[in-house]
């Protein structure tokens, strides 16, 4: 299992756990991978799959029942890049958006964030398999892979046979409002309440938080203020839903847990 997979399935199963009052923990059996809009898709039908996760947008909440608690904590929306090695000595030069507006960003197809790069003026590349995305990167197809402030570590590692100038650029973060959320079909509201619950409940007594400090896929991110002269270049996001709380400290990383 992919570290990232792996991380939400733990995530959620103790969730349940957490949430369960009494009820009998269902078991989690993955489905074969699928990109997002298909997943949106096959949750409404409400035929293969109960529970997915994945980036919002106002489209996806009026679609599907969002369980709107962030599951890294708003870290995804804290974008550093995947470059060549040999394009760093460039990034370090990279200190507003005019300037990153100069290169080019690789993303997935319809990707929530693609939207939110192209309305800043940047220039994005939208590429059909994830796997493609790398090597589009390590031949200057496209000079940055935009990636939550902790992916790109496993990502980088799990590939360096196959790219080895391929590195996670650390010091400059574009950030912007963004939340992974469970889904659920509309009609599982019970479901949708149990997951909530437990993830809740996982807030209250600070197992969230070292779910997310113990597991490989995250904790390379702490201590959040590891990385010294942090570059910010800040823009919006105007698909995130109207009422979305992502400066509430409950639920969010705030700009000072950085510093």
């Amino acid at each position: 299992m992919q570290p990232a997979q792996d991380y939400f399935v733990q995530l959620l199963t103790k969730a349940l756990v957490a949430g369960a009052s009494g009820r009998p923990v269902p078991v989690i059996n993955e489905t074969q991978l699928m990109e997002q809009d298909l997943g949106v898709h096959e949750m409404i039908r409400g035929k293969k799959v109960d529970v997915y996760w994945m980036g919002t947008d106002a489209e996806r909440e009026r679609k599907l029942r969002p369980i709107r608690i962030p599951l890294d904590r708003g870290l995804i929306g804290h974008r550093r890049f995947i470059i060549q090695k040999r394009m760093q000595g460039a990034f370090d030069g990279v200190m507003d958006l005019k300037v990153l507006s100069s290169y080019s960003a690789c993303q997935g197809v319809e990707w929530p964030d693609t939207k939110v790069l192209r309305m800043a003026g940047l220039k994005v590349r939208e590429i059909t398999s994830f796997e493609r995305i790398f090597q589009e990167v390590a031949s200057l197809r496209c000079e940055y892979f935009p990636r939550g402030y902790f992916e790109g570590y496993s990502e980088v590692e799990q590939r360096k046979a196959t790219y080895p100038d391929l590195m996670f650029y650390e010091n400059l973060i574009l950030e912007y409002p963004f939340a992974l959320y469970f889904f659920v079909n509309p009609k599982d509201e019970e479901l949708a309440r149990w997951i909530e619950l437990g993830l809740e409940k996982m807030i209250d007594d600070g197992s969230f938080v070292k779910h997310m400090e113990g597991h490989p896929l995250t904790k390379v991110a702490f201590p959040l203020n590891k990385v010294k002269k942090l570059r910010w270049i800040h823009i919006e996001n105007p698909q995130m839903p109207a009422g979305t709380d992502y400066k509430n400290p409950r639920y969010w990383f705030q700009p000072d847990d950085f510093k």
